[in-house]
């Protein structure tokens, strides 16, 4: 399976964690990437998703953001699937009720890409930890490709919170080169 997590992604306003940047793009070269914005509401800023598609574009790479909300994913249009950071249950709510689901399940499972972006890489285990509040919140959702709870920017956590993070997580930290998934 070809799943990769990253904190920033290819989000070049936070220069100093751009050590998976290249890799991102080496990895979606020639490829059809669909963005995902949905772990932003419609009503937040998607900065994210429009610096990633800017990016793309840029090196060669055919992207498009597709909101799940208001627009229809045909999935088999892509080769690739960037998921944005914000909230993992926002985009968790958003491939459920699009009905994409089973599709990007059955995406991942027949070898596509998709790279997560802090909460786009949070879903892939049925737990998250809010690190708003520190609370570890069930999502009876998630897809279940890991075994243990992914953290992204792990190293920039407030330290009153880390006492609190469980002892079975995947931990991602701010500067890490992109990291695939082993399942």
């Amino acid at each position: 399976m070809n799943i990769y997590l990253t904190s920033y992604g290819i989000d070049t306003r936070y220069k100093d964690y751009m050590n998976s940047y290249d890799d991102i793009i080496q990895l979606l070269k020639n490829k059809r990437v669909a963005i995902i914005p949905n772990a932003k509401l419609i009503t937040e800023d998607r900065t994210t998703s429009i610096v990633a598609n800017e990016e793309l574009t840029k090196n060669g790479i055919t992207s498009k953001i597709i909101d799940l909300d208001i627009d229809n994913l045909n999935i088999n249009k892509y080769d690739a699937l960037y998921l944005s950071g914000g909230e993992p249950k926002n985009l968790m709510d958003s491939i459920i009720n699009s009905n994409n689901y089973d599709s990007i399940s059955k995406f991942i499972n027949n070898g596509g890409i998709v790279i997560g972006q802090s909460a786009g890489a949070m879903i892939f285990n049925k737990e998250y930890l809010d690190t708003t509040t520190g609370e570890l919140l069930t999502m009876s959702n998630g897809y279940d490709y890991c075994d243990k709870i992914i953290v992204p920017h792990y190293n920039n956590l407030p330290k009153e919170l880390l006492y609190k993070i469980p002892d079975n997580v995947l931990q991602i930290n701010d500067n890490e080169k992109l990291l695939k998934l082993d399942i």
